[in-house]
């Protein structure tokens, strides 16, 4: 049925309207929906209800969805963007605006419109859904996490042990505006950032628009993108045991009853730096009134009587006369995105309030700087704070975070460098210097470094504003800096490919100003250091808690914070959100002839199989022990502990051959190996954990040899108490390589393929210059124990996509030759994913797997899953006999409340932690092809592939495939530089 409107309102589809309801709206609040709408239709349109609707039933209710089609902007934008066409043709037919955005068509009396009835849409779909989630009589809380650190240790360390993160948080590197060798750099400005289709830009020429515009970082991460099936409409799982939590959000309880109207500004002359902007714009205040601006836009809560506004500025540090021009673009009404983006930049604004300096993206107190001047390392605590549209409100999150600096400059590790390694500075100044996330403390900006320029120093002259300046006089004048040594060469930063595209230098920076971020490959392999700076950054859940409500305590009872969140209308809830989650069913773990129940506490269950076979055990024969002549001792051990636990676990080991080192070089142990062609298995004994002697064996064992091979660092086999219990775990490790397995536990499906990938960035060779290796690895057998693993590297996500594409269609083809047949099931878990990425992922990832199956011949049930670690939600449960804050159980998920609205999401805390505050993981199911997986099912999945790290005798932090391919692609990446042979592809030689 058409209902068309009488008089300048033209027509409104009502049954596609109410389809467009019905996507977000639960089957059991229809009814009132449905009466609510006839009773706005009948204000709208008498005698446009000509019959009464049908009581909808479950059965109508999905059938109607059939028809709908959603794009991937999610109804709020859509809705948004109709509302401003249409307000556009009123404003042609001399209609006027009203704060709330509706129309008036030049009568006294308002006839609701369908502005009226979007907008009246857009509230019923936000508050409506609590009426049904608080009378439907179920428990719908739920909420998710930030990720923290899990897998297995790596084979060089001895043991198959906790080891580390599955994917280490790197230093963030932010747009800057430097001096450059011919200018000025033009980091840190996007170009035209109005949302509308045309608009003028600043900088270098017109703005893009909505559609060809490039997007900054930040707004890749508020992108919302519409990953939620179309027929979903409850994502909650219902097995297990109700748990009460809390998470570090805060709702945002009030919001602005008021208009906001967007500008764009200029400057003339261009300045490029946001505080400089921001300063000329301060001195406005008594003109724009209340107002917020990001550098580029402006949001005011009131129009400005003249447009476009120019007026003159002078710069504060030298009185530089500029002229601002301030350009109308639109008013926004209060279900545009932009909503979102203002109460963003209020909340930062609030952050400077409190005195905290901006690095990047998060806020950082210096004046708590902690510092090791044993490892001349200072560290800045912080908060990281985010605010978004979550499951049913606006959330704010905040988080404890910190940041690492060097206590050394630059300038003192190339002295460094120049006195241990003179003959080859410029070699290890490349390896050691590029790749480095640096911090210039005159400003507090971050860069990366991708070159040194030998041939420029401090006394280099260039053009800066028209005449010819050095490095020199441009820090001195621009930032009161005297630069000492004047022979230093300097270190180049260059923009991304987006940021070169929009006219942005390079960046050219003084070592002696600079000092590195975060920590080493090194430092962290460091177990004093990293015990040692745990001491600042390591915090318990009471801990955390505690210093996430003095921050918000400081942040709400602040009192320009005060005023700032009562100008704009905004107010916060005082307390942690209160949610509540499940914890899952544990599962039962089989090992050869035992089984036995996960009992949730304690990290492995090592002391549940003692004298237990394992499931599937390999022949340890034909192989090769080498080690040097030092470590003799240490060797016996090992082969006498070997044949111990042989016995218990069921494995056969035989006599190897023994090779005895007269040395420790690298190249005595790749000669020493190469001796032995044709042995199966190499196992060697290091006798510390240099990754130069690591990678050179490794590399030689596995793409020369093409043999699986185990490397022992000698310390793990000198503490006699734990002797047995290490030479046990590297005899698993040992079968598993050789294609065993381990342990299972119930799969509840037959004929399926599990497929895990992850990606290793190399940092060396100038950060976003290092080479990038993907990894996949896909099950091959019924309980999802053993993987074919294939590792690619690629240049840029077309490659990636591509050696994905390929890899799946040989996993595949592998897979049937050892079944007889293909699965029937595919499930993909992606790791590495960033919220900017995900429209990419599903557009063109997941078609690309499509294509595998239609190049086959056959359609399975089909899966996508992207698995988040780097997340910022933490939970927190109540300890029963202290009643503060402690880690929630393994099993806990969480799928409502801090959701999303858009995404069929849960966050799932899969591992055990006793030190510190255990992180969550995010699992996004973006593509679910007729799997028959309900919400529950998925959740059990995850949980229960968690248990299948043969490296670990526990739960691991993500599913077991994405580890193994994180760590297929990290021993690549790192120790061969190279794909490895085809017929290894099999085994778990990675380890």
């Amino acid at each position: 049925m058409v209902a068309v409107e009488s008089g300048h309102h033209g027509a409104i589809d009502l049954e596609k309207q109410k389809r467009v309801l019905a996507v977000r709206t639960p089957p059991k609040a229809l009814l009132s929906y449905q009466k609510r709408l006839d009773e706005f239709v009948a204000e709208a349109c008498p005698g446009c209800l000509t019959a009464p609707h049908p009581t909808p039933s479950n059965t109508s209710w999905k059938t109607a969805l059939h028809s709908i089609t959603l794009t991937n902007n999610t109804i709020y934008t859509r809705m948004a963007s109709q509302g401003e066409e249409r307000r556009g043709r009123g404003r042609a037919r001399g209609g006027r605006q009203r704060p709330g955005g509706d129309q008036h068509v030049g009568v006294e009396k308002h006839t609701p419109g369908m502005d009226d009835l979007m907008g009246w849409m857009t509230g019923l779909q936000v508050h409506d859904e609590r009426t049904w989630r608080d009378t439907s009589g179920r428990d719908q809380q739920g909420e998710r996490g930030r990720g923290g650190r899990a897998g297995g240790r790596d084979d060089r360390h001895g043991t198959g042990g906790a080891g580390r993160d599955a994917g280490r948080r790197g230093s963030d590197s932010t747009e800057q505006g430097e001096v450059g060798r011919k200018g000025v750099g033009r980091g840190g400005v996007t170009g035209d950032r109005e949302r509308g289709g045309q608009g003028l830009g600043r900088g270098r020429g017109r703005g893009r628009g909505r559609e060809g515009r490039e997007r900054s970082k930040e707004e890749e991460e508020q992108m919302v993108v519409w990953t939620r099936p179309q027929l979903l409409m409850d994502k909650k799982g219902t097995s297990g045991q109700p748990i009460h939590l809390r998470s570090n959000y805060y709702q945002l309880t009030a919001t602005p009853a008021l208009r906001l109207c967007l500008y764009h500004v200029e400057f003339s002359p261009e300045e490029e730096r946001t505080w400089a902007r921001k300063a000329l714009m301060r001195q406005h205040t008594n003109v724009l009134g209340n107002y917020i601006f990001d550098g580029m836009q402006l949001f005011l809560s009131h129009k400005l009587g003249k447009d476009p506004l120019e007026m003159a500025s002078k710069r504060p540090d030298n009185n530089t006369p500029y002229m601002v021009k301030i350009r109308f673009i639109k008013e926004l009404p209060s279900s545009d995105p932009e909503y979102l983006k203002v109460f963003s930049l209020v909340v930062k604004r609030c952050l400077e309030y409190l005195g905290l300096t901006q690095v990047g993206q998060h806020y950082f107190d210096p004046t708590q700087e902690m510092v090791s001047q044993k490892h001349r390392v200072a560290v800045w605590p912080g908060q990281q704070v985010g605010i978004r549209q979550h499951e049913h409100q606006v959330l704010l999150c905040t988080d404890v975070i910190h940041k690492f600096l060097r206590l050394d400059t630059m300038h003192d590790l190339l002295r460094q460098i120049l006195a241990n390694h003179p003959d080859n500075y410029h070699h290890v100044v490349r390896r050691q210097v590029l790749g480095n996330v640096v911090m210039t403390r005159y400003n507090q900006r971050t860069y990366t470094i991708h070159d040194v320029a030998w041939n420029i120093t401090p006394t280099t002259t260039f053009n800066f504003r028209g005449s010819e300046i050095t490095y020199l006089e441009y820090y001195q004048q621009t930032y009161q800096v005297t630069i000492k040594d004047h022979r230093q060469p300097l270190l180049l930063s260059r923009p991304r490919l987006k940021e070169q595209r929009r006219g942005t230098s390079s960046v050219y920076l003084i070592p002696e100003l600079c000092v590195a971020t975060g920590l080493t490959d090194a430092m962290r392999n460091d177990h004093h250091m990293m015990k040692d700076l745990a001491q600042f950054t390591r915090m318990d859940p009471e801990r955390r808690v505690q210093s996430i409500r003095k921050f918000s305590s400081n942040l709400f009872n602040n009192e320009k914070v005060k005023a700032e969140l009562q100008q704009w209308g905004m107010e916060f809830s005082k307390v942690l959100s209160a949610v509540r989650g499940r914890v899952l069913p544990q599962e039962i773990i089989s090992m050869g002839p035992v089984s036995f129940q996960y009992k949730g506490f304690g990290s492995d269950w090592i002391g549940e199989v003692k004298n237990v076979s394992m499931t599937s055990c390999a022949q340890l024969t034909n192989w090769v022990l080498v080690f040097p002549s030092r470590l003799k001792s240490e060797a016996e051990d090992l082969l006498s502990g070997l044949r111990r636990v042989s016995k218990s676990l069921g494995m056969v080991v035989t006599q190897p051959a023994i090779q005895i080192l007269q040395g420790e070089t690298l190249q005595e142990y790749v000669q020493g190996v190469g001796q032995h062609g044709g042995v199966k298995m190499v196992v060697c004994l290091l006798p510390n954990s240099r990754l130069d002697r690591y990678a050179a064996i490794k590399r030689h064992v596995t793409c020369v040899m093409s043999v699986p091979s185990q490397m022992i660092v000698a310390r793990t086999l000198q503490n006699k108490a734990k002797l047995m219990s290490v030479v046990y775990k590297i005899a698993m490790q040992i079968n598993c390589k050789l294609g065993g397995e381990a342990w299972r536990v119930h799969i509840p499906f037959q004929n399926a393929m599990v497929v895990g990938y992850d990606a290793f960035h190399d940092r060396g060779g100038g950060g976003r210059g290092g080479a990038s290796w993907g990894a996949v690895v896909a099950s091959y057998n019924h309980n999802l124990t053993k993987f074919y693993g294939q590792v690619t590297r690629h240049a840029n996500r077309e490659e990636l996509t591509s050696n994905f594409r390929v890899a799946v269609m040989n996993a595949l083809k592998h897979y049937s030759e050892v079944n007889g047949q293909l699965p029937e099931r595919v499930l993909v878990y992606r790791d590495g994913v960033g919220d900017g990425q995900l429209l990419y992922v599903k557009d063109t990832e997941v078609t690309a797997i499509k294509a595998c199956f239609e190049a086959l011949g056959f359609s399975p049930r089909f899966s996508f899953v992207v698995v988040s670690k780097r997340i910022n939600s933490r939970l927190f449960t109540q300890n029963p006999s202290t009643g503060q804050p402690a880690n929630p159980p393994p099993g806990t998920v969480c799928d409502d409340v801090i959701t999303r609205p858009e995404r069929y999401d849960f966050y799932l805390v899969s591992q055990q932690v006793n030190q510190g505050t255990v992180t969550p993981t995010c699992y996004n199911i973006i593509e679910d092809m007729n799997s028959n997986l309900d919400p529950d099912r998925h959740q059990r999945l995850a949980y229960k592939l968690s248990f299948l790290y043969c490296n670990w005798m526990g739960p691991v932090r993500v599913p077991a495939p994405c580890l193994y391919a994180h760590k297929l692609a990290s021993v690549t990446g790192q120790a061969l530089k190279d794909s490895p042979p085809a017929h290894l592809r099999d085994k778990l030689w990675y380890l």
